[in-house]
Parts: C-alpha cells; structure tokens; sequence
C-alpha cells in the first residue's frame, strides 16, 4: 500500500512538473534509447522462434513510441558476432544458442522495417573490439575471429579478450564490418558504445604490457605507448566515419564514451579517466569530426563528485565548438536515484540547447518497457508528452522534401476528436517517410519558425486522430511538413484556418532580433514609437517595401513573399551584399493588392513580417 502511494505521489509530482514546462517541449529532439542484445539484456529471449522473437521486439518498439521516443540504438554486433547476414561473421549465440546457427530470419533488416513503420531512427549498434564476454572457447564457433585470427587477440588476466586496436589490419577489418551494413541495410546511423582498451574491473587494473610487441612493430615516432593506443583508437573512428560517408554521406556516426574524458575535466570531477585508462579520447573525434554526435555516459546524479549538471555543461561546450551535437545517455535507476532525477536531468539538457544538447539517450529498452522508476510514465505525462523529431544536421547531405498537399481538418464533435487528412507529394518518394503535425496561434511561415510545444503528431501515415483537449486553446492554425531520412524538413503544406483567427505571424532568428510591429504600417524611415531600437525596420508604401538590414560581413540576402495561406510564394530578391547597412527595395511587382507574408534571410538570421500592399 506505501509503495502505491509513493507512485501516486510521483505521478502527481511530475503531473504537476507538466503543468511548469509542456509550452516548453521543443519540437525537434533526439531522443534515443538503447536495445541491448549482449547476454540477452534486452532482447531476444535466447532459442525462441523466429515468431516469437519478431513478436517481442514489435511490443518493444511500440512501448518505445507510446513514450514518445524517435530513435533506437539496435545492438547488432556485441562480440565479434551478428545479428544480421553477414560475410564475415557468424551469427550471435544470443540468438537461437548456438553460436553460427541461423535464426531463420534477418534481425536487423526486421528491426529496422519495424522501426521505420513507427516512425523510429535505427542506428546499428557496434561494440568495435570486444571478442568475447565468457573466457569458454566452446560457445565460439570456427568461423569466429577468436579461432580464424587468434593472431588478432589481446588477451588479458580476467579471461577477457579483445581485438588488437594496434594492428592495421584490425582497424581495417572493423571498417570492412560496417561498410558491409551501411551498404547492405537502410540504417539511419552507427552507434559505437564505451569498450575501447578494456575497462579496468576490480583486481584487473586495465591493459599493462600486452600490446608490448605491437608497440614495437608500429609505435616508431609516438613519444609513449599511451599516446600510440590512442591514436590507434581514433584512426578506427576515423576509418569508420570516412567508409560511412563514402557510401552514405546522410547516416549519422555516433559514440557513447564514459562520461569522464579526464579527471579534472572540468574541475572537480573525478572518476576513472577514460582517456588515460581505456585511451578514448572523444575530445578529438570530435575536433576533427569523426563523429556527428556524441553520447557520453552520464550516469551519476546532479551533484556530487560526478555533478550531472557539470558534466552536461563541460561535453554541450565541447560539442558547440566543433558543431557538432550532445545527446547524454541517462541511466535510469542507480542508488539514490528519484523518480525526478532523469527529467531534471533533460530539463537540465534543455536548457543547454543553444550549446548544441540537443537530445537524450535512455539506458536501457527494459526500463521502459518495465517503468522502472516510472520513467514511462513520467516521459508520457510530462517530459516527452509532445511528439518530436529528430534533429537536422545542417553539416551532412540530403535535401528536404517537398510540402505535403490537400491538408483538411474536421472536428467530430460527436467524439470530440480532429480527423486530419494530408496527401503526400508525389516528388517525394524515399520509403522512410514521416511527417510533423503542428497547431498554432500564430501564423507560421516555416517550420523552424514555429513555437516549441507545437507538435501534435510525428507519424508515417497521411491521416491522424487528435483528441480535442490535447489542442490548447486559442488554436487557429493547423499545418503539416514531411521529414527526409536525414531529418531535413519540407516547407510548409497548405494552412488551414479554424475559427476566426488574427493572422499573427511567428517569428524567430538564431540570433534575437526585433522585428517591425506586425500589425502597424509606418512611413518610410519612421519607427513605430511602440517598437523602439528596431533592427529591421519595414514600412509599406503602395508598391514598394523597404527593408533596413546591417550584415557584419559580406552575405548573401534572399526575400520571398508568401500568400497567407502558402499557396504561393514569389521570390522577389536574391543577391549578395557588402558588409554595412543596407536599405532593400522590394517591389509589388504583379502582385495583386492584399496581405503577404516577407520572409528575409540574412548572414545567419530571418525575418518574417505582415506587409499590406495598396
């Protein structure tokens, strides 16, 4: 009975947690879980039919999206083994047992159609060196490395053994893994986890003399073997990313490194040093853009030696300056462990956002699926209640789709339920598609203009149910945009207007700026006195309309305007200017008298305004 109190106490917490952050829940966010397959932590049930095992990874996957989750990081190689058809390796002893037996079926390319019916990113999950996790050579079959390429083998004291990170032909084999998946499999990502140079566990203090030899052989012109072991880490991440982008430059590479890259950094944290210990250094793989995203470990509480709140800090920073974007992983329960601890935890994330944490990971699928510590609960009350989808990575290839058409909104009263119906353009035609639902009180112009808090659905199917109460009220406008396999939005559809709505438009810029009173007209060179310190002043003769804009450097300057609806848009001006101020004229041209929208784009800021030609 206490325990049942306590869980409704919770629920009613973060109920209450709700109440203070739903307007705040952005609208594109990585949020990501892991699906451990090594001893079965996850999944699948060991020997169990090819059935049962699709039967339990879909429950899985539709617990996954229920808590408004959009990516999954699959477990297909956990010990020199697979979980898909490969040429190289023999099938995981996870599976049915016996290591090399035939599932009867393709794990991977069954998670990822699943995935992809739900909307949900796969990124295939590697552990790069690990051979095996149980010193018993009979559960190894004779196609496994450890009995083809024993020459490939570090072996230590506690009966682990890995791949030898110093030879190249290691390096290169690991590499020739994954360009057979990227190729083979339509992956959306790579996930590396934390096993570089093993762990140090108990009385094991880590790796001592054992790549003595190797050292010999290929350390020439490194001043230390430390500094040798980590170079031969970063030239696989550096192999891997190069096969992956040769092949498929829009999937996305990440790792999860220990949360401690080294002790005193930043200051104050202390912990075992992964750069020195298990010689990871993140730190370069991100400087030189080895990885699209990294996803630390930070599986300690805010506060304390290993403070969350720092630690988030220290790696957003770091991740900012080589562009690139943070995603934490979160363990969901450890001892002294909330029900709150996690949500604080992205909250705290969140609010780091303009450093590039951009997202989160969950350790591990069980926990969802089991609400331990009622994180299910909590991410579909609170932290995860509105839909989101993955962030854009401006950096790598791919194009937007185009807009979708036909929007329609109907109300059925009766049930009191939205019935939303969009056609998809035919242009459009890559098989892994979804599509963002929005509502707003405001006009929106595009959909990185739209306020956060905006999305009601992020689905792959052309119609979508909405209860009436999950739409705040006043609610005027209604749109959908399609999402490309590399997150790249489309334009907006056709907007539908319900109820008598004032055509208030969104604005927003990567940089703050003022921008002209939506609903006043001013002469030329006039400033409203209600809008002081304006930096993109507009005014609206009959015809023309100028806009003042200041660039700091040399840019290209581009102006469309739009009909309200978005049915069409005129591009009036598209040039380069000099740094310095600038006045543009933009003229009616054979626009008829009416309300547009003007959408200027500038250096690295857009605005967008109301404007009333005569």
């Amino acid at each position: 009975m206490l325990k049942h109190l306590c869980h409704l106490l919770a629920l009613a917490f973060l109920l209450s947690f709700y109440q203070v952050t739903a307007q705040e829940l952005p609208n594109r966010e990585f949020r990501g879980v892991w699906v451990a397959t090594v001893a079965n932590l996850d999944w699948p049930v060991r020997g169990a039919s090819a059935e049962s095992q699709k039967a339990a990874l879909r429950e899985m996957f539709d617990k996954i999206k229920e808590a408004n989750l959009n990516v999954v990081f699959f477990q297909v190689r956990t010990e020199c083994d697979a979980f898909y058809r490969s040429s190289q390796e023999p099938w995981s002893r996870f599976l049915t047992g016996t290591q090399g037996k035939d599932p009867g079926y393709d794990p991977l390319a069954f998670a990822i159609e699943e995935a992809h019916a739900r909307g949900l990113e796969l990124h295939a999950w590697f552990n790069p060196y690990r051979v095996s996790t149980v010193a018993n050579p009979a559960v190894y079959s004779n196609q496994h490395v450890s009995k083809a390429k024993p020459e490939w083998l570090l072996s230590f004291a506690n009966g682990k053994r890995i791949l030898n990170p110093g030879l190249p032909e290691v390096r290169n084999y690991i590499a020739s893994l994954i360009k057979e998946v990227t190729q083979n499999y339509a992956i959306d990502g790579v996930h590396f986890d934390d096993y570089f140079y093993p762990y140090p566990e108990g009385s094991f203090t880590g790796i001592a003399n054992e790549d003595a030899q190797t050292f010999k052989l290929y350390g020439t012109g490194f001043a230390n073997i430390k500094d040798w072991r980590r170079h031969n880490v970063n030239e696989t991440m550096r192999l891997v990313n190069a096969q992956i982008k040769e092949l498929k430059p829009y999937v996305r590479f990440g790792v999860s490194p220990f949360g401690i890259w080294k002790n005193g950094e930043p200051a104050g944290i202390s912990g075992m040093d992964a750069y020195n210990s298990i010689y990871a250094d993140a730190v370069h793989w991100l400087d030189n853009h080895y990885v699209d995203y990294i996803t630390p470990q930070l599986y300690w509480a805010i506060g304390g030696r290993q403070d969350y709140r720092r630690l988030l800090y220290w790696w957003s920073d770091k991740a900012a300056s080589a562009s690139r974007h943070l995603y934490p992983g979160h363990i969901v329960h450890q001892n002294g462990f909330t029900t709150e601890e996690v949500p604080h935890q992205i909250e705290i994330s969140r609010s780091n956002q303009q450093n590039n944490a951009l997202g989160s990971v969950i350790f591990r699928a069980d926990n969802i699926l089991k609400n331990k510590n009622l994180i299910a609960t909590a991410f579909k009350a609170a932290t995860f209640r509105l839909p989101a989808a993955p962030p854009v990575m401006n950096w790598l290839a791919g194009k937007a789709p185009a807009a979708p058409m036909g929007l329609t909104v109907t109300l059925d009263e009766a049930n009191g339920l939205y019935e939303v119906r969009w056609t998809r353009n035919p242009q459009n035609i890559h098989s892994f598609k979804r599509y963002l639902l929005y509502t707003t009180s405001v006009m929106p112009a595009t959909g990185a203009l739209i306020p956060d808090g905006a999305v009601r659905a992020f689905t792959t199917s052309e119609t979508v149910t909405i209860p009436a109460t999950d739409v705040p009220s006043p609610t005027s406008f209604w749109v959908v945009t399609e999402i490309s396999p590399g997150n790249q939005e489309s334009d907006l559809s056709n907007v539908v207007v319900l109820g008598n709505a004032i055509p208030v438009l969104a604005q927003q810029t990567t940089e703050p700026i003022l921008t002209v009173d939506q609903l006043s007209v001013s002469p030329r060179g006039e400033v409203p006195a209600t809008v002081p310190a304006l930096e993109v002043p507009v005014s609206t003769p009959s015809s023309t309309v100028y806009v003042d804009i200041t660039l700091k450097k040399k840019s290209g300057v581009k102006a469309e305007l739009y009909t309200l609806d978005r049915k069409k848009k005129t591009l009036v001006l598209k040039e380069k200017y000099k740094a310095g101020k600038h006045t543009l004229s933009i003229p009616k041209g054979k626009l008829a008298p009416g309300t547009y929208m003007l959408v200027v784009e500038y250096g690295n800021k857009r605005s967008v305004q109301k404007v009333v030609f005569n």
